[in-house]
């Protein structure tokens, strides 16, 4: 089962349980015969239909950023108003239900990454090459490595055992800002500190999710490490992608 589908699947779980408490409270207010209770029970139902509504258009909305020749989201107020029921309201509702039941909350991740990256890229905001930040893992370095980088990629010594030889190439070429980070804490503060205008993310489902959604403003592009050796230790990342979005994102300065 793709992870669409898994996407799918909880969504129809949710407004399905909001559906039949929501019946289930009209038709118990419809047996009691005291108004004030009557006028409760109808004025909760009433919310959770409002609230049906809101996860049935979140739903479309991430849905339709799958699809093929899209027109770009965002566009004028009802545009921004969907982006926000989607990507700010729906998806982060749907990733606490995953991982109060833990249900699988990576595959939920990688739905609201890709959905996150899609309207970025429909929307192909163009930075100076100075205001765009690569942010990168700790774990991306070979774990044998006798030279660990601690300050910056100009400590690597470029032995291409891991990736970070090929970014620090790529760096230079195009002269954007990297910065490595140990987790979400110091991927926050270097957002922070270095006030860029585009951020290039490379993390797991989990780091990646949790930093778009605490950098809201920023527009952040995700990009997944592969793990083959399990998570935080000698991971690996598409250097391609990250040079393709660098050259998507930048402009030459006039």
């Amino acid at each position: 089962m793709s992870r669409n589908n898994y996407f799918k699947k909880l969504s129809f779980l949710v407004m399905i349980a909001f559906s039949i408490l929501s019946a289930a409270i009209l038709i118990a207010a419809a047996f009691f015969n005291a108004e004030v209770f009557r006028i409760i029970f109808i004025s909760v139902a009433f919310l959770l239909i409002v609230f049906l509504l809101f996860l049935l258009a979140g739903f479309i909305i991430v849905n339709r950023s799958f699809a093929k020749n899209e027109k770009k989201p965002g566009e004028g107020f009802v545009g921004y108003l969907s982006v926000t029921i989607a990507l700010r309201l729906f998806m982060p509702f749907l990733l606490s239900v995953s991982n109060i039941f833990n249900y699988r909350k990576e595959e939920i991740r990688r739905v609201y990454i890709k959905a996150n990256n899609g309207y970025v890229l429909s929307h192909g905001k163009k930075v100076l090459l100075e205001k765009l930040l690569v942010i990168l893992p700790h774990c991306l370095q070979w774990s044998e490595c006798s030279y660990r980088i601690r300050e910056g990629l100009n400590e690597c010594r470029e032995c291409l055992r891991c990736d970070l030889g090929k970014i620090k190439e790529l760096i230079k070429k195009h002269g954007v800002i990297v910065t490595l980070a140990t987790g979400g804490t110091s991927a926050r503060k270097a957002v922070k500190d270095l006030k860029p205008h585009f951020v290039i993310a490379v993390a797991c489902e989990r780091d990646l999710s949790s930093g778009i959604m605490d950098v809201r403003g920023l527009p952040v592009y995700g990009i997944l490490n592969r793990r083959p050796n399990g998570p935080c230790k000698d991971t690996f990342v598409d250097t391609e992608e990250i040079e393709n979005m660098i050259k998507y994102f930048t402009k030459e300065q006039d």
